[in-house]
C-alpha cells in the first residue's frame, strides 16, 4: 500500500506540467481508493468541467492528488499548489494556471494568456462585461490544450477574481474534456467562493466530495507501513484518538513516538512502551497556527494550558496576557473559523466551553509553550484557585497548575499543596511521580527534600519507573548523613522504605555490582538496623538469583513479619513466598501456617497460578483482597483461561517497558508469551523472544522453550541438549520450579530414541521433583509422561480426569494428545485435543494433531477450515523464514510434497516472492 500522506507543514509553491502515463498499476492509497475513482469518473466525463475536494488541513489532499495524478491516463497534467499571498494579487490563480498549461503547447500560448488576464484584470472584479470577455478568452484557451486535467492544492488561497472567473468559464468549458479539480479546506463562513461553487453545483456544471478522516482500521493499516511493524491496539487507538484520524497529525504522532523512543517492538509489534504516552508532535505540523500575529499565537498557548478549566479559559487567558475578555474572544472566533478550536454550550451560566478540534494539537501548542511562558500563565491559574476566583476542580487540576508554576508561586505552600495532592489521588495514577518530582525541586530544606524524594522513588516503583526511583533513591543517599548522628535527613522509617525501593531498582537497572555490594553488606545506604538490613540483603540475594541461598535467611523471618515495618515485611514475605515455590522448599499446597503466616495479598492469585489452578474469571482485574493485579498476574489469568489475544497484549504492553520488581512473574510471562508464538506458528518470533529473555535469570524456563521450538523444526539433537542444558542450570543454582517439564520432556525424548533406562531415571527424577513441589500442574506433568514413556493406563486415566478438573484449554489439549498417542481412547481424545485447540489459533498443534489423526484413523472435521488453516500456517512459516525442509519438518512431510504446497499458495494468493507474501502478513492483507 501506498502512504503518500506529508504532514500538512509541506507547504511549498509548485508547479507541474506533463502527460501523466500508465505505470501498471500504482498502489492503493489507504481508504482513497473509492475517492480517487470517483475524481477519475468525472475526468471520464467531460460535461462535468470542475470537482471540489473537501477537508481539514493535513487531510491528505496532498496524497490525493499524487494518486489521481498517476491515473488520469493520456491527458496533458497540469499541477499546481496555491499559496497564502495568491490571495492578494486579482486573477493571480488564474494567471498562474493559464502559464503552467500553456508553457508546454506548441505555439506562445503562454504570453498571449498572460496579456489577456493583465489586460482584463485592470477592469476589475466583478464587472460583468470584463468577467464574460475573460471567461471566454480562458476558456479558449485551455480547450485547445484538451485533453487537459487541472489538479489545484490548497484551492482555499485562490483570489476572488479567479473564483468568480472559473464560476463564470465552467459554462464554456463543459464538453470540452477539460477538467479542473481544485482541493481545499472546508470553511463554515458564506463567503463568495462558497456562493460560487454552490451555483456551480446546482447548475450540474461542478461536482464535491469530502476527504474524509481515517477510521481507527485505516489508521491502523497506515500505521503498520509507517513503523514496519503490526501497531498494537495501545498505540494505533492513542494516535489515531489524539489525531482523530487527520493523516497529517496521524503520521506526525508516529513520527514522534519513533523520536522519543517511545514504541517499543515486540513479537513484531510495534507497542507504545508501557508507561509512556504519545509524545508532542511539532507545533508546525498545522499550517497557520504559529503565524506571524504574536497576540493570536499568544491566545492559543493560553488556551491550551487553560482548556482543562472549562469556561474559565477565557478570562484566564486575559488575565495572563493582560487583554479585554473581548479581544480574546474575537481571536477565538477566528481559531474557530479555521477549526482549530471548536465551541461548545456546555459551560457554566452559558458561558461557551472552548476545546481544541484535535487533541494532538492541543499537545503540540503546549509543548510550543516556552519555560517562562508555562510558568507564567501557570502562576495566573494557581493565584485564581488560591483566591477562589475560579472554582478549584477535584480532578488534580491545581496540583498540575502548580508543578508547572514552580517558584512563580509561594513554593512552600506548594510544596504541601503538591504532596497533599499525591497521597488523595489513587496509586495507579501517574502524575503523582510528576508532582512529587516538582515538590521535591520547591522543597525548602533538604530534609524536606529527601523525604518527598523518598516518596518519589516509592510512586516510580509502584509505576514500574524504577530509573527514576533508583535516581532518586541515589541523589537522597548521596546529600550525606541520612540517618544517625547529627542531624538525620530521613527518620528510621523513610530510610529503610528507601532502601527497599533502592534494591529493587537496582535489580530492574541492571546494577548487579551494586547489589552484590549489598549482599556483602558494604553499600553504605544500608540501614543501621540489622533486623532490616539482613533483611534487605536476602532481597538482594533473590534478584542475583540466589534463591537456594536467600529461602533459609527468609524463612527465619516468619516468626518476625510483625517486627518489621509494613513495607519491608510485605516484600519480605513477598520473596520469600516465591523462593519456597522456586526451590521446591515446601510443597506450595502445604497450609498457610506452615508457610509462614498470611501471604501477602498480591500472591492469592500467585498461590492460585502457582497450584496451576486456572478456574479463575478471566476478566477479574483484581486479586480476592481486592487489590489490583500485576500485568504479569492478569496476562496469567487470561493465558490460561484460553483468552491469548488479551494475554499477548498485555504482554507486549509490559515487555516494552522497563522490568519492574518482579523478575520471576515477568519471565514467567515471557515464556506463555513464548508458548502462544510457538503453537500459533511463529517459530522465529518466538525464538526471537527467548533471545530478549534472557538476562541470568531462570534460564532453564527458557531452555524448555527453546527446545520445543527446535524439535518441532526438527533439531532433536540439539533440542536434547538445551533441555540437559537447562536441568544443569536449575540445580546449579537450586531451583526446582520448571524442571518438571524439562523432565518429562527428556524421558519422553530418551523413550522415542530407545534409550528406556535412561527414561524411567528421568521418571524416576520427576516424581521426586513433582513431590517438592506438590502442584496439581506438576502432578500432571508426571502422570502424562508416565503414561506416555511407560504406557501405564492407570496415570492417564488420572491424568485425564486431573486435565478435565484443571479445564485449562491449552494444556488440557496438549495432555490429551500425548496420551492418545498411546492407544487410549485415541478417537475421543484427539478430537477433544483439536476442539479445545481451535479457539486458540494454534495453527501448529492442529496441523500436528490432524496427522496424528490420520495415524489413528480419525476423521478431522471441516474439510474446508483445514484447508484455510494448512494454508494460513504455510504462510505464517514462510514469514518466519523457515527452510523448505525446516517446512518438512514441521508439516511431517517431504520437501517435495512443501515445494508443491508453495507453488500453489503462491499461484491462488498472487503474490510472487516470500518477500511480497511477507509484507501482505505485516499488514494483514493476506487472505486465506
Amino acid at each position: 500500500m501506498l502512504v503518500g500522506y506529508p504532514t500538512a507543514a509541506t507547504h511549498q509553491d509548485h508547479a507541474m506540467v506533463g502527460r501523466s502515463e500508465a505505470t501498471g498499476g500504482p498502489a492503493p492509497l489507504v481508504g482513497r481508493d473509492e475517492l480517487v475513482r470517483d475524481v477519475l469518473d468525472v475526468v471520464a466525463d467531460d460535461s462535468v468541467p470542475v470537482m471540489t475536494l473537501l477537508g481539514t488541513a493535513g487531510a491528505g489532499s496532498s496524497a490525493l492528488l499524487d494518486a489521481v495524478s498517476a491515473r488520469v491516463g493520456s491527458a496533458m497534467l497540469v499541477r499546481l499548489r496555491l499559496a497564502e499571498a495568491d490571495q492578494a494579487t486579482d486573477y493571480c490563480a488564474a494567471h498562474r494556471v493559464l502559464t503552467a498549461a500553456t508553457s508546454a503547447a506548441r505555439g506562445d500560448h503562454s504570453a498571449v494568456a498572460a496579456s489577456v488576464v493583465a489586460a482584463l484584470a485592470k477592469n476589475g472584479v466583478g464587472k460583468q462585461p470584463a468577467q464574460h470577455q475573460l471567461a471566454v478568452a480562458t476558456s479558449m484557451v485551455l480547450r485547445r490544450l484538451a485533453p487537459l486535467v487541472i489538479l489545484v492544492d490548497d484551492a482555499h488561497w485562490a483570489d476572488d477574481g479567479s473564483v468568480e472567473l472559473l464560476a463564470a468559464s465552467a459554462e464554456h468549458l463543459a464538453g470540452s474534456a477539460c477538467t479542473i479539480i481544485a482541493a481545499m479546506r472546508r470553511s463554515p463562513a458564506r463567503d463568495a467562493r462558497s456562493k460560487a461553487f454552490d451555483g456551480l453545483l446546482r447548475r450540474g456544471l461542478a461536482r464535491s466530495r469530502s476527504i474524509r478522516p481515517f477510521t481507527a482500521r485505516q489508521s491502523a493499516a497506515v500505521l503498520a507501513e509507517v513503523v514496519g511493524a503490526v501497531p498494537d491496539t495501545s498505540l494505533a487507538t492513542a494516535l489515531h484518538d489524539g489525531s482523530r484520524g487527520n493523516p497529517a497529525l496521524l503520521l506526525a504522532g508516529a513520527a514522534a513516538c519513533r523520536r522519543a523512543g517511545a514504541i517499543g517492538f515486540v513479537d513484531r509489534h510495534a507497542v507504545l512502551r508501557r508507561g509512556s504516552r504519545v509524545p508532542p508532535a511539532d507545533v508546525d505540523v498545522v499550517p497557520g497556527l504559529r503565524t506571524a500575529d504574536g497576540f493570536r499565537w499568544r491566545v492559543t498557548k493560553c488556551m491550551a494550558v487553560y482548556e482543562c478549566l472549562g469556561a474559565d479559559a477565557v478570562e484566564l487567558t486575559g488575565r495572563a496576557l493582560g487583554a479585554s475578555e473581548q479581544r480574546v474572544l474575537e481571536v477565538l472566533a477566528g481559531l474557530e473559523a479555521d477549526r482549530t478550536l471548536r465551541r461548545t454550550r456546555a459551560g457554566g451560566a452559558g458561558r461557551p466551553l472552548w476545546r481544541f478540534s484535535f487533541p494532538a494539537v492541543r499537545e503540540s501548542v503546549l509543548a510550543a509553550v516556552g519555560p517562562f511562558e508555562r510558568r507564567l500563565f501557570a502562576s495566573v491559574a494557581v493565584k485564581a484557585l488560591w483566591s477562589g476566583d475560579i472554582p478549584q476542580p477535584d480532578d488534580g487540576v491545581l496540583a498540575d497548575f502548580l508543578a508547572d508554576a514552580g517558584t512563580f508561586v509561594d513554593a512552600e505552600r506548594s510544596v504541601d499543596e503538591l504532596v497533599r495532592c499525591a497521597a488523595d489521588v489513587s496509586s495507579d495514577d501517574p502524575r503523582v511521580m510528576r508532582w512529587l518530582a516538582a515538590a521535591a525541586e520547591l522543597a525548602p530544606t533538604r530534609r524536606q527534600r529527601a523525604a518527598v524524594l523518598a516518596e518519589h522513588s516509592a510512586a516510580c516503583v509502584r509505576h514500574g519507573r524504577m530509573t527514576d526511583a533508583e535516581r532518586s533513591a541515589r541523589t537522597v543517599f548521596e546529600t550525606g548523613t541520612v540517618f544517625g548522628t547529627g542531624s538525620p535527613l530521613l527518620q528510621p522509617r523513610q530510610w529503610r522504605r528507601l532502601a527497599l525501593h533502592r534494591v529493587l531498582a537496582l535489580a530492574a537497572c541492571g546494577e548487579d555490582a551494586e547489589l552484590r555490594r549489598v549482599t556483602d553488606l558494604n553499600a553504605h545506604w544500608l540501614p543501621p538496623d540489622r533486623l532490616h538490613r539482613e533483611l534487605i540483603r536476602a532481597i538482594a540475594l533473590c534478584l542475583l538469583n540466589r534463591w537456594a541461598e536467600a529461602g533459609p535467611e527468609l524463612r527465619r523471618y516468619r516468626a518476625r513479619w510483625s517486627e518489621l515495618d509494613s513495607q519491608a515485611a510485605w516484600w519480605g514475605r513477598r520473596f520469600d513466598f516465591t523462593a519456597a515455590v522456586l526451590c521446591g522448599a515446601q510443597p506450595v499446597t502445604a497450609p498457610v501456617e506452615q508457610r509462614g503466616g498470611e501471604v501477602p495479598p498480591h500472591h492469592s492469585l500467585l498461590l492460585a497460578l502457582a497450584q496451576g489452578d486456572p478456574r479463575r474469571e478471566a476478566h477479574e482485574p483484581t486479586d480476592s483482597a481486592g487489590y489490583r493485579l500485576h500485568a504479569v498476574d492478569r496476562f496469567q489469568v487470561q493465558w490460561r483461561a484460553g483468552n491469548w489475544d488479551r494475554a499477548m497484549r498485555i504482554a507486549r504492553s509490559s515487555i516494552s517497558g522497563e522490568p519492574g520488581a518482579d523478575p520471576v512473574g515477568r519471565l514467567f510471562m515471557h515464556h506463555g508469551a513464548i508458548q502462544v508464538l510457538t503453537a500459533q506458528g511463529w517459530l522465529g518470533r518466538a525464538r526471537n523472544l527467548v533471545a530478549e529473555a534472557r538476562c541470568g535469570r531462570l534460564e532453564h524456563v527458557l531452555d524448555h522453550a527453546e527446545a520445543t521450538v527446535l524439535r518441532l523444526l526438527g533439531a532433536d539433537d540439539a533440542a536434547h541438549d538445551l533441555l540437559l542444558s537447562g536441568l544443569r542450570r536449575a540445580e546449579a543454582t537450586g531451583l526446582v520450579i520448571g524442571t518438571e517439564t524439562l523432565l518429562a520432556d527428556l524421558a519422553r525424548h530418551q523413550a522415542r530414541q530407545g534409550d528406556h533406562e535412561q527414561a524411567e531415571h528421568s521418571l524416576r527424577r520427576l516424581g521426586r521433583v513433582a513431590g517438592r513441589i506438590g502442584t496439581d500442574a506438576a502432578r500432571l506433568e508426571l502422570l502424562v509422561a508416565r503414561a506416555s514413556v511407560l504406557g501405564d493406563p492407570s496415570s492417564a486415566e488420572a491424568a485425564i480426569s486431573l486435565a478435565r478438573e484443571r479445564s485449562s484449554p491449552f494444556e488440557t489439549a496438549i495432555a490429551f494428545s500425548r496420551i492418545a498417542q498411546t492407544g487410549l481412547r485415541p478417537r475421543e481424545l484427539l478430537l477433544e485435543a483439536y476442539c479445545l485447540l481451535g479457539p486458540l489459533g494454534a495453527l501448529l498443534w492442529r496441523a500436528r494433531l490432524r496427522r496424528c489423526m490420520q495415524d489413528y484413523d480419525v476423521s478431522v472435521p471441516g474439510r474446508s477450515e483445514t484447508l484455510r488453516e494448512n494454508e494460513q500456517l504455510l504462510a505464517v512459516l514462510v514469514t518466519e523464514g523457515l527452510s523448505n525442509r525446516q517446512l518438512a519438518a514441521v508439516f511431517g512431510t517431504s520437501e517435495k510434497s512443501v515445494a508443491a504446497r508453495l507453488s500453489r499458495m503462491f499461484t491462488r494468493s498472487g503474490y510472487r516472492s516470500r518477500v511480497e507474501l511477507a509484507a501482505a502478513m505485516l499488514t494483514g492483507d493476506f487472505q486465506t
